[in-house]
This record gives C-alpha cells, sequence and structure tokens, in this order.
C-alpha cells in the first residue's frame, strides 16, 4: 500500500518502525497528535528530555562546546492526510553529533524533495493509524526513514545509525505511549 512517505523517501538507506494498538478511534488518536505537536512533542516527554540532553553532551564535549541545534527532533510537516497519515521531515548531518545544524532553508514539500547536496541526509518521520473496523481501537505506526546523498554520508550516517537506533526506538515507543495515554483521556 502506497503511503504519503514513499513519496519523500521511497528507498530508505535507514528505516524503523514502531507500532502500537490504542483503545481509541482515529479521530480521538489523531486530536492527541495534534495536541502532542501543538505543546512541544517529545520535549515534553521526560525521559526523551534526558536523552536528548545527553546526547547534546555528547555533542558539546565532541565538538569542544559546539552549540549547534541538530535534534533530528526539530522537523518540519511535508504533508498530511487526517486522520490516516503525517509526515514530517529534516535535512541534516546528524552523525556530527551537533558539529553541524540542521538546514533550516529547506523547508516544504518541493525543497526537501529537490534537495541533493552531498554529505548529508533527508529523513522522514511518519505517524500511520489504522482504525480498527469496529471504530475502537486504532493501530498507530510510527516509521523513521533516511536516505543519504552520497555514499561518504551514507557511511557516516551507517556509524551513527549502529549506535542511535536503539536510543531513537525507546524515544518512538515512549511517544506512543503518551499518545495512548493522551488519545484515552
Amino acid at each position: 500500500m502506497s503511503t504519503l512517505a514513499d513519496r519523500f523517501v521511497p528507498h530508505p538507506h535507514f528505516a524503523s518502525a514502531h507500532e502500537a494498538v490504542i483503545p481509541a478511534p482515529a479521530q480521538a488518536v489523531w486530536a492527541a497528535i495534534q495536541e502532542f505537536d501543538r505543546t512541544g512533542g517529545f520535549k515534553n516527554v521526560r525521559a526523551v528530555r534526558a536523552l536528548v540532553a545527553v546526547r547534546r553532551l555528547l555533542g558539546r564535549l565532541r565538538n569542544r562546546g559546539g552549540t549547534y541545534e541538530d535534534m533530528p527532533t526539530l522537523s518540519v510537516p511535508l504533508a498530511e492526510d487526517p486522520p490516516r497519515e503525517v509526515v514530517h521531515g529534516i535535512v541534516g548531518q546528524w552523525w556530527t553529533m551537533g558539529g553541524a545544524a540542521n538546514r533550516t532553508d529547506v523547508v516544504g514539500a518541493e525543497a526537501f524533495l529537490a534537495f541533493a547536496e552531498p554529505n548529508h541526509a533527508k529523513a522522514v518521520f511518519v505517524l500511520k493509524l489504522t482504525e480498527s473496523p469496529d471504530g475502537r481501537r486504532t493501530k498507530v505506526v510510527t516509521e523513521t526513514r533516511v536516505v543519504c546523498t552520497d555514499p561518504e554520508a551514507r557511511r557516516a550516517m551507517g556509524r551513527y545509525w549502529l549506535v542511535i537506533r536503539p536510543f531513537s526506538g525507546l524515544t518512538r515507543r515512549l511517544m506512543l505511549g503518551e499518545l495512548r495515554k493522551r488519545a484515552a483521556a
């Protein structure tokens, strides 16, 4: 089944997915996602704040005090199909651990699709909702897809992915738990 995410990263170099079934209709889950985004998203989940703080500290140590903002959670909306799917995207060099800021000049779907500068990666974060036939439960799938602009970036991202993937997965599971709480409320 084709998704909105396929438009932006159809063949990722790196990907992960996590899912949860939330005991609420899709509209309630969609509303919880919208509220989650309006209130700061990941930044308000305590355990996620701790993971982000550790990553920033490691980045500062690695880059001798650099203050670049390169957290992959700072994405921009690319597309949505309420209440079924939302896609956010970001371009950066996260393997530098703060040594290079995200590309804030890449805003919007067309700019994201067109971006091809060497030694960068493009990532999408996707939320897909599928409501059960009885309308009482919604399966929510989070998906992260990353495509690199050249072989050098792919090698660097590969090394970074080996380290960060478990923590990225934990972040997604925490986010799904938060969505479950908000949608059930």
